[in-house]
């Protein structure tokens, strides 16, 4: 199953910010939109990927001393993205086998620079739970209908 099927499926929308954005602010679009993610852009360009947990480990390392925080400072400083024709097996390794050296929940989906929309681990797994699901029901149906050997 390609990263494309699964954007189309969930929907394509995506939010952003800017790396001067404070975090505040970042968190709050974040809780508002109930999304785990914002991609930080500048110009038009994809700079980085801010995420729930780098706004928790802010709090954590700030004691919850975050205003003056932008997003900018938590903000990935590498970034690691997928594009809508990757398999769900080559976004999965991506997630968990990266050179950034820790695991990555959130990839921002690039075609030609263009950003077309960001997908979770949790949609990975769901999707490929439900592809599963879809063949398990083929394989007893196809078992099902086996013609019989003493005939």
């Amino acid at each position: 199953m390609k990263v494309g099927y699964v954007l189309e499926q969930k929907g394509v929308q995506s939010y952003s910010t800017t790396a001067d954005q404070p975090l505040t602010r970042a968190a709050a679009v974040m809780t508002e939109q109930r999304i785990g993610s914002l991609v930080v852009t500048a110009e038009g360009r994809i700079e980085s990927i801010v995420t729930e947990r780098d706004v928790l480990f802010a709090v954590g390392r700030y004691q919850g001393e975050i205003s003056a925080l932008t997003v900018r400072d938590v903000m990935a400083p590498t970034l690691v993205t997928c594009s809508s024709d990757d398999t769900l097996d080559r976004v999965m390794d991506l997630m968990i086998n990266n050179r950034t050296g820790h695991r990555i929940r959130h990839l921002p989906v690039v075609d030609n620079g263009e950003l077309r929309g960001v997908i979770s681990i949790s949609d990975v797994v769901e999707a490929l739970l439900t592809q599963v699901e879809f063949e398990n029901k083929l394989l007893k149906n196809y078992i099902k209908n086996w013609p019989d050997a003493n005939l």
